[in-house]
């Protein structure tokens, strides 16, 4: 029971913070199931494609293997760039909110929402992760917090109803990766960030 719930602490800890593009409405009700399996296998898909496209291929010492994975590096910059101008093809057609800061973990999300949203009532969110992609994560859920900050911004918090088995474990990949590149690139941006300890 312990380590369940040390699980569940090390897992609130990480999340994927940046400035991204989102979108709410209050809903007059809770999601349907229907809508729910939809956005999950868009949801699995969505996350699928940021792994895959962040993957970093593994360079071999062997020489032959070495320079297959040269060829897999030009095929995947390629197909990275393909993406890219496919992707500013998209949003040029559509707009997108302003991006505003996020705070996502597998439970919920946590955003710069620029106006109050009564507590408890359901939402939908619409969270767009990658400039790569312009398809959104979607969960619904319930708003948790909505309180003023600093000046006049308001922030939200949302807790996500559930988001099925397989999306869960595909977003706490999302997350951890992304939490991991933001500590790497913390400690670097230190002095003597680069240099190996001990």
């Amino acid at each position: 029971m312990k380590q369940n719930n040390l699980d569940k602490q090390v897992l609130a800890a990480l999340c994927y913070q940046g400035v991204i593009p989102v979108e709410w409405e209050l809903l007059k009700q809770p999601g349907d199931a229907v809508s729910q399996q939809g956005y999950q296998h868009d949801n699995t898909v969505l996350l699928q494609g940021l792994l895959a496209v962040d993957e970093q291929p593994v360079m071999e010492h062997d020489e032959e293997l070495s320079s297959l994975g040269h060829e897999l590096q030009r095929i995947d910059h390629k197909l990275n760039l393909v993406l890219e101008l496919l992707s500013q093809t998209l949003r040029s057609w559509r707009s997108l909110p302003v991006p505003v800061p996020v705070r996502l973990t597998v439970d919920g999300v946590e955003w710069d929402s620029g106006q109050e949203l009564p507590v408890g009532e359901p939402v939908l969110i619409k969270l767009y992760l990658s400039p790569v992609f312009p398809n959104p994560f979607i969960a619904s859920g319930r708003v948790q917090s909505s309180h003023q900050g600093d000046g006049c911004s308001n922030s939200a918090s949302v807790c996500f109803d559930d988001l099925g088995g397989q999306v869960r474990d595909v977003l706490e990949k999302v997350v951890f990766r992304q939490h991991r590149r933001e500590v790497a690139r913390a400690r670097s941006a230190r002095p003597g960030g680069s240099r190996s300890q001990g």
